[in-house]
């Protein structure tokens, strides 16, 4: 039976890959001599946001480029994105009134998520936060401690997740998958490739798709 949700931020919360993608290009914009596309900047993807800023920075220059970032970000978060996913928050407040353990795990680092959190007004609305590494991804790590932090078995967790890498941290430790392509349908082919153990489409089908585990 289903006793945890966690839930993945980008793309999955909200429509947020245009704001990080902006909001890392201007942080670093006065330190290098060209634009940087936006495949060279999703390239980084994986780390925190500020390890995105030091594959384009020298470390001297690092603070001050986290400093725009973090600026940026906020500024940005307002015009590109101002509110979640239509839907994403009554979905999360049912899945507590189910007495669920409601998680966000996300790839994100602690500071820009907590700018996004406020924006959204989300701040009080998970059980737990938990955010990512400037060393690179640590999904399945999170899934893990939530797993041994509530004392779980892993058949009793699911990831909510927009990535084909959601699957494949998921798989790793073992707990079910549904990839949600409501936000974009980029990745629907690689999504569809790795057999997660649901797709959704809406906000809709992912309430459905709980409702029936638990």
């Amino acid at each position: 039976m289903l006793k945890a949700v966690i839930f993945d931020f980008d793309g999955t919360i909200g429509d947020t890959l245009k704001l990080v993608i902006e909001s890392i290009r201007e942080a670093v914009s006065p330190f290098i001599d060209r634009e940087l596309s936006d495949d060279e900047i999703a390239d980084t993807f994986g780390p925190i946001e500020e390890g995105s800023i030091l594959k384009f920075v020298d470390e001297k220059d690092y603070e001050e480029a986290c400093k725009r970032l973090y600026d940026a970000y906020a500024r940005l978060h307002r015009e590109i994105t101002p509110k979640p996913f239509a839907g994403v928050v009554d979905l999360i407040k049912y899945l507590k009134s189910k007495n669920l353990i409601v998680i966000l795990a996300t790839g994100k680092g602690a500071k820009t998520c907590e700018i996004s959190l406020k924006q959204y007004q989300m701040e009080n609305l998970f059980d737990k936060i938990k955010t990512g590494s400037i060393k690179g991804g640590i999904k399945p790590q999170m899934m893990q401690e939530v797993i041994d932090e509530y004392k779980l078995s892993a058949d009793e967790v699911i990831y909510i997740g927009d990535a084909p890498t959601d699957i494949d941290a998921a798989r790793q430790v073992g707990v079910k998958i549904a990839s949600v392509l409501y936000g974009t349908r980029i990745e629907e082919e690689a999504v569809k490739a790795k057999n997660p153990d649901a797709i959704c489409y809406s906000i809709e089908d992912v309430k459905k798709y709980l409702t029936s585990l638990i």
